[in-house]
């Protein structure tokens, strides 16, 4: 019989020129948690450095009608990498008294779980380890997310941490366990597990009103700028009905009035997965507000489908355009076209939705991208009567556009991941400068 343990799931802070909670919850955590409370005798606790709605920060909490809003933030001193960028450098999330104060009220853990999003916030994970140090002592420190994944040997080097996890670390919560404490927990994640990923646990979160929920996992895609086929090589759909079914029952238990799709490939193959679970949400009247702010593929949109997306309740689309400019298409994304954005366009309109709601994300800051290719895209977009949102480029490790500039010179292999940062283009490697960039942000805006 294995021994009751204690286990502090951490949320860490970002660090980084701007940051804005655009739905962003730590999924990866509460899809650990999903696993982790199914084992007898394991106790779950969570720390969210980012949560906005600690009562510690007051009653003024700034929340858009849609849950979106600013978090707290503090200026820092930049890091000596980013010492020649014009721009204020902050931590983003509670004060770190706070912070202290909750990890001193937590009874001691026998294990701390950190996940970390982008490889350039890792200074937010040494922050909270170095913050754990000092409050708990020497307990073991695991972490995982996309930084692990995609940056293990800096992750192992520079966070802090004893164990670094590479890839979904549900997938690996046997092994892990058994090295941290020599323990066989099999015989209760037998029935726990799924060959993929789990639906994440609610619980943890203190303000339940905005809730994520992923239907898949992976994309079968190949876009050059993204690393969604590195973190996750396998594409894989979940069952419609287990899909409905938790949706259903989490809105009953919660009472939560937006999910917020973190899909990379939410529309593959579209008549058997989500075509299937917007009818079944429409049978059931699930009165609640859906959003996709990762991005749909315009070609998959077509009359049915925006159709069924304006009665299931869609109420934010984000569509997938990336360029208007053929070279940029071509080598970057294959799976947008002016075109197909146009037939969305028309789709979405009949099914009820004004064209300058519907958002249209477009790619600024590729390696020799131009601002004139980027300006004439914000100018197709809005003569099509939808609203262009710049999408800033970040080099990804692993991906082809990092590659491009690794061998360029503008980055180094082995460079520090805070020059990962998305901000960054304008002032290192791109031909778009910061006051064309100034421009082109303007020019984007509704009603310019």
């Amino acid at each position: 019989m294995i021994k009751k343990k204690r286990i502090l799931l951490v949320n860490p802070w970002i660090y980084d020129f701007t940051a804005y909670d655009f739905w962003l919850r730590p999924l990866g955590l509460l899809c650990l948690a999903s696993l982790l409370q199914k084992i007898p005798h394991c106790e779950l606790f969570f720390l969210d450095c980012l949560d906005r709605f600690h009562p510690a920060l007051g009653p003024r909490v700034r929340v858009k009608e849609d849950g979106r809003g600013p978090f707290p933030k503090e200026e820092v001193p930049k890091p000596d990498v980013l010492r020649d960028i014009p721009r204020k450098f902050s931590r983003y999330g509670l004060p770190p008294e706070v912070v202290r104060q909750e990890l001193r009220r937590l009874p001691l853990p026998d294990a701390v779980m950190i996940s970390c999003v982008m490889t350039y916030w890792y200074p937010g994970v040494q922050t909270i380890v170095e913050l754990i140090r000092q409050e708990l002592g020497s307990v073991p420190i695991v972490l995982g997310g996309i930084y692990a994944t995609l940056l293990p040997e800096h992750a192992r080097r520079y966070s802090g941490a004893d164990l670094v996890v590479e890839g979904a670390a549900e997938l690996k919560l046997e092994s892990l366990w058994e090295q941290l404490w020599g323990e066989k927990i099999d015989e209760f994640l037998e029935k726990a597990t799924r060959k993929d990923f789990s639906f994440p646990w609610y619980s943890l979160l203190r303000n339940r009103d905005v809730l994520p929920v992923e239907t898949s996992r992976g994309c079968p895609y190949h876009c050059s700028f993204c690393a969604s086929r590195k973190l996750n090589p396998e594409f894989h759909q979940k069952e419609v009905s287990e899909v409905v079914n938790f949706l259903e029952t989490s809105h009953q238990q919660f009472g939560n009035r937006h999910f917020v799709f973190y899909d990379d490939a939410l529309l593959v193959n579209k008549e058997l997965h989500l075509k299937a679970i917007l009818r079944e949400i429409i049978r059931r009247q699930l009165k609640v507000a859906f959003h996709t702010p990762n991005g749909l593929h315009v070609r998959e949109i077509d009359p049915e489908l925006a159709s069924l997306f304006s009665r299931a309740g869609f109420r934010s689309l984000f569509l997938s355009q990336e360029s208007f400019d053929a070279k940029i298409l071509q080598r970057c994304s294959r799976k947008s076209s002016p075109e197909a954005l146009a037939r969305a366009l028309a789709a979405l309109q009949s099914a009820g939705y004004a064209r300058d709601e519907i958002n249209v994300y477009l790619l600024v800051g590729l390696p020799g991208q131009e601002a004139a290719s980027v300006r004439r895209s914000i100018q197709e977009v809005k003569k099509m009567g939808a609203r262009p949102r710049l999408a800033f480029f970040s080099p990804v490790p692993g991906t082809q556009e990092w590659s491009v500039l690794v061998q360029a010179g503008y980055l180094s292999p082995e460079a520090d991941p805070l020059l990962h940062n998305k901000i960054l283009f304008p002032y290192l490697w791109s031909s778009i400068s910061p006051e064309e960039l100034n421009e082109l942000k303007h020019l984007a805006l509704p009603n310019t």
